[in-house]
């Protein structure tokens, strides 16, 4: 048996039943090369008597590691946010069951529900981007320009520990210009934190710790209008 947990944004964001599902596992392994690593996995072992191991990349995609252990034991994929989100985690879903794995999914909270803090609507999202570190691809603005093309807000996700006000100068650089950005800083935490500002401005603003996302507004509603003012 596979079960494939999310861990939420942050400590305190498994759920009940990914709880549950952790005690009757053998083991769990977690993963946080596809997200900031802002979880107490030594917490979340003591709460579930189930021990757990960090792996790499190479051990969640190239080695199997999960799939392989899962064959013979009840195991526990852990992951943050939600598990489905990124492509890699449906992939070890899909292989599983494959090989004739029961596989049971457990959702927790993501970014992709945290932007509605911004006030902006979730149905007006377009395509979401990742905007790496290094380089500068050509998909990022065609993307970015067809949201806008029919008025729909942009996600912007960042690499891992990637500052927004060095995203902010990036875009700058590919030519987006002249817009108003919010900057959402440690969605779901405590301490989170939304900005309003020109996308000109961010760049030498400061940020608090990562991590960090963007959003381009499109068209905005009365009601949009209106929520936004609170973070300007």
């Amino acid at each position: 048996m596979l079960y494939i947990i999310g861990l939420g944004l942050g400590n305190q964001e498994l759920t009940l039943k990914g709880l549950e599902s952790l005690e009757k596992a053998d083991k769990g392994y977690a993963e946080f090369y596809t997200n900031t690593e802002n979880i107490n996995l030594a917490e979340i072992e003591e709460l579930s008597g189930t021990e757990i191991e960090k792996l790499d990349r190479e051990g969640v995609e190239q080695e199997d590691t999960v799939i392989k252990e899962a064959e013979t034991n009840d195991i526990a994929f852990l992951v943050s946010g939600d598990p489905l989100t990124a492509t890699t985690h449906y992939g070890i879903k899909h292989r599983a069951e494959e090989k004739g794995l029961a596989v049971e999914v457990v959702h927790a909270p993501s970014i992709f529900l945290s932007i509605a803090e911004t006030g902006l609507s979730i149905y007006k999202f377009g395509r979401t981007v990742t905007l790496p570190r290094n380089g500068k691809p050509e998909s990022i603005t065609q993307y970015i320009e067809k949201n806008d093309s029919i008025g729909l807000h942009t996600l912007i996700l960042l690499d891992i520990d990637y500052n927004a006000s060095e995203a902010a100068e990036k875009l700058l650089e590919m030519g987006i210009k002249n817009r108003e950005v919010l900057i959402l800083e440690r969605a779901n935490s405590e301490d989170m934190n939304i900005s309003l500002m020109p996308l000109e401005n961010a760049p030498e603003s400061e940020f608090g710790d990562t991590p960090h996302c963007l959003v381009l507004t499109g068209k905005k509603s009365f009601k949009e209008e209106e929520f936004l003012e609170s973070h300007r």
